[in-house]
């Protein structure tokens, strides 16, 4: 079925599964698509500014070049999504599943992701400032060429994750679970990680300027021909 704005709202409304449909370019504004089965759709060059997409399904949907302005996608499940040249900002974002997706060139200021997962998920030359990640799963990430600044990583679990050559400033990960974490040639300023669980993470080649690790427990650490200072035990 080809379907336009209308009939895909009455869809929706009627509880159908909308999965794997081609929505290229429609123009999906304001819409209520509150729960909506939309896994596998193309949504590229669609316009969902203000589209409500609360608790909806859209894995593996195709959002390249699609309008996200003041989107809400509170309680989303977006696993296998593909976000590029985004940002998210002005978007509602809390409770979102993101399993193995991939954030490419995004930006995210100002937005609670706190206990969402992004396991497995890829995020790439993005930038996030005063984001709240506090006990967020995030797991298996390759978070690199990024830029973390004021976020709040506090009580996160980054088992095996690498967040190498990126930027943390003025960012905590106070009780966090930092497992084969990698920092490798990453830059540190002005982090706290107190009473975390520091084990065989890797800062080889790393710049670190101001680095709190109060009553952390530690095992395993790697440094490397990393360059540090004022570090507080």
């Amino acid at each position: 079925m080809i379907y336009d704005s209308r009939t895909l709202l009455e869809a929706v409304s009627n509880g159908e599964p909308v999965e794997g449909q081609d929505l290229r370019g429609l123009d999906l504004r304001g819409l209520d698509l509150g729960g909506a089965n939309l896994r596998g759709s193309d949504m590229r060059n669609t316009n969902l500014s203000e589209t409500k997409f609360t608790e909806a399904h859209l894995e593996r949907v195709t959002l390249d070049g699609a309008i996200i302005k003041k989107t809400d996608f509170t309680g989303t499940h977006l696993s296998g999504v593909s976000l590029r040249d985004v940002d998210l900002s002005s978007c509602s974002l809390q409770r979102i599943t993101a399993l193995e997706s991939t954030f490419l060139r995004v930006r995210i200021v100002g937005q609670d992701l706190s206990r969402c997962n992004l396991s497995g998920s890829v995020i790439l030359y993005s930038q996030f400032k005063d984001v709240n990640l506090g006990e967020a799963v995030l797991d298996n990430m390759k978070i690199l060429f990024s830029h973390f600044e004021s976020c709040n990583l506090d009580k996160c679990s980054l088992k095996q994750s690498n967040l190498g050559l990126s930027f943390f400033i003025k960012t905590s990960f106070n009780e966090a679970s930092l497992k084969n974490t990698s920092f490798v040639a990453t830059t540190v300023e002005d982090i706290q990680v107190r009473n975390a669980s520091l084990d065989m993470v890797d800062l080889t080649l790393s710049q670190i300027q101001g680095l709190d690790i109060t009553g952390s427990k530690q095992r395993g650490i790697t440094m490397e021909k990393a360059v540090v200072k004022n570090l507080i035990r």
